[in-house]
């Protein structure tokens, strides 16, 4: 396969889709359309996860009702299997707890004339703030494929977690 390359459009289009369809608890459950059965896998801050009904299993698990989501930058990487790496930074806000900095990356990988979510990382970037001038947060995702006895970064997507506080 090549390069896809509306990687961008589709990239912001499934980020709005798929928040849109999580932020509902309703809608939530319908989430298992967008994971394979068997091959999907989902990293739920350190929890390794690996198939749909597992997957949505620890998602409908998710006890808050209202989510309050400030989506911060999407970053897009077409793959060269025709997949699209995406990379999430935002603040949520669930039922009264206070905001709090994530970072959320997919691989999007395609079947058809469409995509499933190959992998899913979700992590909220929670710090010792009690620096008056903590460290700023980053996220960086590598893909790395092998290359005779190691390996090389075929991907590299870097994001400082800076969130305008207004």
């Amino acid at each position: 396969m090549t390069l896809n390359p509306a990687y961008e459009a589709i990239g912001k289009g499934f980020v709005q889709q798929y928040y849109t369809i999580f932020d509902d608890p309703v809608q939530r459950p319908n989430l298992i359309n967008m994971y394979n059965t068997e091959s999907s896998f989902m990293t739920f801050e350190g929890l390794q996860i690996q198939g749909a009904v597992k997957i949505m299993e620890k998602l409908t698990s998710l006890s808050f009702q209202k989510i309050n989501r400030v989506i911060t930058a999407v970053d897009s990487q077409p793959m060269f299997d025709g997949g699209i790496l995406i990379n999430v930074l935002g603040r949520l806000q669930t039922d009264e707890d206070p905001p709090h900095a994530y970072i959320q990356t997919f691989v999007l990988k395609p079947i058809g004339t469409s995509f499933y979510v190959q992998h899913d990382l979700f992590r909220l970037a929670l710090h010792d703030s009690a620096d008056e001038d903590p460290p700023h947060a980053y996220s960086q995702v590598f893909v790395l494929k092998p290359l005779g006895n190691s390996f090389f970064c075929q991907h590299d997507i870097f994001r400082l977690g800076i969130h305008d506080s207004a």
